[in-house]
């Protein structure tokens, strides 16, 4: 168990740098190294991917709070932005968490690598969305919906689409990743809801969980990245989009070949 707690606190060190960096929640790192993890601790192979995005989205609450503070000091949060998208992003999420469920393991794992490498790509080529810029409420609806719900599904804070959606809607870089890591929160707190309510009598589920999520891993996780965090996202103020944008790259790819090979 101090050997668990161990990698567990040290996944929290860099998660949380991660969520801080790049205002994406920490999730892409988090929920291979669990999934790895659950493994190596005889977990029941039918829920280990479940309860690493459980658990992955039960400690990204810690993380995007401590984030989304540093990057509010910052005064990098668009709040007038933010406040319709989040409420789609409580739907969406909440409803994401019951969809992955239905998913076998095996394929979500794929899902995960695929999407990672398409994350790569779109950022290596500088793919960027592109809208008209518009103050109608109901198209933040459907994008914090959407945001919501695919971040349950791949137990991260969503930042991957957000940042795209606030650079698009006019936002700087860094004010987009500090308004994404700030939809973090809601995100990962109902999707975390979720999560419980779906597994909530899964008998196959380890001792110490809570439905899908994994209390230990949790406890081990946000004791670190609570702290990191704000030192990710004081870092994100000091370096160039260029260098930025290459470190996510390097990123996703590893996240990808880890994910699809394992």
């Amino acid at each position: 168990m101090i050997e668990e707690m161990i990698i567990f606190i040290l996944l929290g060190v860099f998660s949380g740098l991660i969520a801080g960096l790049f205002g994406i929640g920490g999730g892409t790192l988090i929920v291979p190294v669990l999934v790895a993890c659950f493994f190596s601790m005889g977990f029941e192979e039918s829920i280990i991917v479940h309860l690493a995005l459980g658990t992955s989205m039960a400690c990204i609450f810690f993380t995007g709070l401590a984030s989304a503070n540093a990057h509010k000091k910052k005064n990098a949060i668009d709040f007038g932005v933010m406040k319709p998208v989040v409420i789609g992003i409580i739907f969406g999420s909440f409803l994401g968490a019951i969809f992955a469920i239905q998913i076998a393991g095996s394929i979500l794992k794929i899902i995960i690598g695929l999407f990672a490498l398409f994350v790569a790509i779109q950022i290596g080529f500088q793919l960027e969305l592109r809208r008209r810029r518009s103050d109608n409420k109901s198209t933040s609806y459907v994008a914090g919906s959407s945001i919501g719900f695919l971040s349950s599904i791949l137990g991260i804070g969503g930042g991957i689409f957000s940042v795209s959606y606030f650079k698009s809607s006019g936002l700087s870089l860094t004010t987009s990743i500090g308004t994404s890591a700030a939809c973090g929160v809601p995100i990962a707190i109902f999707a975390s809801l979720g999560y419980i309510f779906v597994g909530f009598n899964n008998s196959v589920l380890p001792p110490m969980s809570i439905g899908y999520i994994y209390l230990p891993a949790v406890i081990g996780v946000s004791i670190t990245s609570i702290f990191t965090a704000v030192y990710g996202a004081k870092l994100a103020h000091f370096i160039s989009e260029k260098l930025l944008r290459n470190l996510l790259i390097s990123l996703m790819l590893t996240i990808s070949i880890y994910m699809i090979a394992l």
